[in-house]
């Protein structure tokens, strides 16, 4: 796997005048923070399907503790003048990555599930409502966890993208809300969660409105992941998200009209935009699964597994990458793009210790 993405990695790109790249960082165990910056020529992105790991091309992978806007200009220009072109970058609005692409004078597209789960935070975050429900919830789950009403329980909210995750939440606002109102004839095991969540019944239109919230975001995220960015995307949003009621679900509806059309101004491109990174937050998580399994599990050269990610996986490639590339190849690129491995600076602090 290893020597597969280091192939993939190092294969030299084509020249051209309308690459696209996608980039972030990942933090794991220690300080440093891994930047993968992912490639696709916007001649060869199908705009009607999601991207998948064979689209992309690897480009950079790279770890540093000391990370800032101008290392990564310096990056950026680099690749830019291998490369040819690059038309624009979509990724967070991380401050690093912000500045690094404007420094480069690149377009920066801001991704659209980091854009929807930020507004969802401004929505909720400092709601005392959400707030009082998300406490209550949390108390019912460990209440009634080991008892015979435990099919009921609450979804365990998410500590990391809590507030882009709230369909689930409304889903279940919902259901308790109709069960509540339901025939009081309930098995006797259940009455006691019963009668724990008749506080909810107050929260009623707070639900409906989460679940208009949560209704509008699925619509957005299946068009302009489904589509990419463009004019006509943009009037079909408009026009599913016409019938809006509630006070949030117009906040929300307002401020992601003026983030697409904002976005569309950003390049020249005549086509649809590609505005998620999504498949680069999924290769992380992917490769975070492997690198779990070790419980000094920092940055090391399993990182390539993040390019061989991209590999059609043919034979071809497959007897070319174990043909050409050596493990000699492989230990030099961590030696140079990764640096030290915890691993090796805690076998450094102990051996100084007495046996």
């Amino acid at each position: 796997m290893k020597k597969l993405g280091y192939s993939t990695l190092t294969t030299p790109k084509p020249v051209a005048r309308d690459w696209i790249i996608l980039l972030d960082e990942s933090i794991q165990l220690g300080p440093g923070k891994l930047l993968v910056i992912w490639s696709i020529r916007a001649s060869m992105v199908d705009i009607h399907r999601p991207l998948r790991y064979q689209d992309l091309e690897p480009l950079w992978i790279s770890a540093s503790a000391h990370w800032n806007g101008l290392f990564i200009r310096d990056i950026l220009e680099r690749l830019d003048g291998s490369l040819g072109h690059i038309v624009y970058a979509i990724g967070d609005y991380g401050s690093d990555l912000k500045k690094g692409l404007r420094l480069a004078g690149i377009p920066h597209i801001h991704d659209v599930t980091h854009r929807i789960a930020f507004l969802l935070k401004a929505l909720y975050a400092k709601d005392p409502a959400y707030q009082d429900i998300s406490r209550r919830l949390a108390q019912i789950r460990c209440q009634f966890g080991q008892t015979a009403a435990a099919h009921l329980l609450p979804p365990n909210q998410r500590t990391k993208s809590r507030y882009h995750n709230l369909q689930p939440l409304a889903v279940y606002g919902q259901h308790i809300l109709a069960y509540l109102a339901s025939d009081p004839a309930v098995a006797p095991d259940e009455q006691p969660f019963r009668d724990a969540m008749t506080w909810m019944l107050p929260y009623r239109a707070f639900f409906e409105e989460m679940h208009e919230v949560t209704t509008l975001v699925e619509i957005i995220e299946r068009q302009v992941k489904h589509n990419g960015l463009s004019p006509e995307t943009v009037a079909h949003c408009c026009q599913a998200l016409t019938p809006v009621s509630t006070e949030k679900g117009r906040c929300f509806t307002c401020d992601m009209l003026v983030y697409m059309h904002t976005m569309l101004t950003r390049t020249n491109v005549k086509q649809a935009i590609v505005c998620t990174s999504d498949i680069l937050e999924s290769a992380f998580g992917k490769y975070k699964n492997y690198v779990s399994r070790n419980p000094m599990a920092g940055i090391t050269d399993l990182a390539l597994y993040l390019a061989a990610f991209t590999s059609t996986l043919s034979s071809q490639e497959i007897v070319e990458a174990l043909e050409h590339t050596t493990c000699h190849d492989v230990t030099r690129w961590a030696r140079i793009y990764l640096g030290t491995t915890l691993l090796k600076k805690r076998r450094e602090a102990f051996s100084k210790s007495p046996k």
